[in-house]
């Protein structure tokens, strides 16, 4: 299988699966429940065309995809994440490296956020207003592809995390995320930064994603289409797509 057959998710998926609350599709295109929506680039991200489809490459020193305070992120309940991810570096500036990151510029407070940390995790957490939570991850490789699934069960507490497949990652929390940010602090959602790139905070990821989903549920890689013990062979670069 290679990444260009993920593209077909959305008729493997469970009849239960709806289309991603936000989608990086394969495509090129951008959606917001199913909607075209145009996010704002920072200086160093860039879309890369390849034979599989598009992917986001990530260089700059406050690169970054920003999507803004959209009430359809605003998501409290039951949430899963799903992408190709191959990091060139771990963290190169900030506490982090952030590849979804939902907050503001408060120290801290983020409902839910997928980060790539010094020592070589990627972690997938959630956590309340009172900056309470948990989060869950796995040994991320440099410089090959993986595809990563993660989500958080509203019903049950659990947070699980899928590396190619395989489960490597659970814990539990009875904490949940939070709806409303901060509006005088320069609440949003972004892909590959923190939401502001012109604040005080900057936690780049360097390196390249693709098919970024982010659903509404706790889906498992088997109810999307992705099945356990699989291994997959996705995309290097072959063509620019000037995005910047």
């Amino acid at each position: 299988m290679i990444i260009s057959s993920l593209i077909a998710f959305a008729a493997l998926s469970k009849s239960q699966v709806q289309e991603p609350v936000l989608w990086l599709n394969p495509n090129g295109k951008v959606t917001i429940d199913g909607r075209s929506f145009t996010p704002r680039f920072a200086p160093g991200a860039r879309v890369i065309r390849t034979q599989h489809g598009a992917t986001y490459d990530f260089s700059g020193p406050r690169s970054g995809v920003h999507f803004g305070d959209l009430s359809q992120l605003k998501i409290t309940d039951s949430m899963t994440v799903a992408l190709w991810i191959n990091p060139r570096s771990y963290v190169n500036d900030g506490p982090g490296a952030q590849i979804l990151f939902r907050g503001d510029d408060r120290n801290g407070v983020d409902p839910y956020t997928l980060v790539i940390h010094g020592n070589g995790t990627i972690n997938f957490g959630v956590q309340n207003a009172e900056d309470r939570g948990a989060h869950v991850g796995a040994e991320l490789p440099l410089n090959r592809w993986a595809h990563i699934v993660a989500n958080w069960d509203a019903e049950t507490g659990f947070l699980r995390f899928w590396m190619n497949g395989e489960l490597v990652g659970m814990t539990k929390t009875s904490n949940k995320p939070f709806a409303d940010l901060d509006q005088g602090q320069a609440p949003g959602l972004s892909v590959g930064n923190v939401q502001n790139d012109r604040g005080r905070h900057n936690q780049p990821f360097n390196g390249m994603l693709a098919d970024l989903r982010l659903y509404q549920g706790a889906w498992t890689p088997d109810d999307l289409g992705f099945g356990f013990g699989q291994r997959v062979d996705p995309p290097a670069p072959r063509a620019l797509v000037g995005v910047d």
